[in-house]
């Protein structure tokens, strides 16, 4: 089984993943967030509920997740 390795991402789409992440949490939108993984595709989608900027987590159905996971993201809803 081989591994992928984290993408490196720039300053702009960190931009836009913040922007999805904060609009969800204070919109309410459903979004999707795509994760690191080294091995499988893993995604969280639904609403941001939390947003912790201690611990750089958000939740999203009870789950939380580490914001430096995350490689992708979209909004789902407007």
């Amino acid at each position: 089984m081989n591994s992928e390795s984290r993408p490196e991402l720039d300053p702009q789409e960190w931009e836009g993943i913040l922007r999805v992440l904060l609009e969800s949490f204070g919109m309410q939108t459903v979004a999707q967030f795509r994760l690191y993984d080294p091995y499988e595709d893993c995604a969280a989608i639904g609403v941001v509920e939390r947003v912790d900027p201690y611990t750089r987590t958000f939740t999203i159905d009870g789950e939380r997740f580490k914001m430096s996971d995350i490689i992708g993201a979209e909004a789902l809803e407007k």
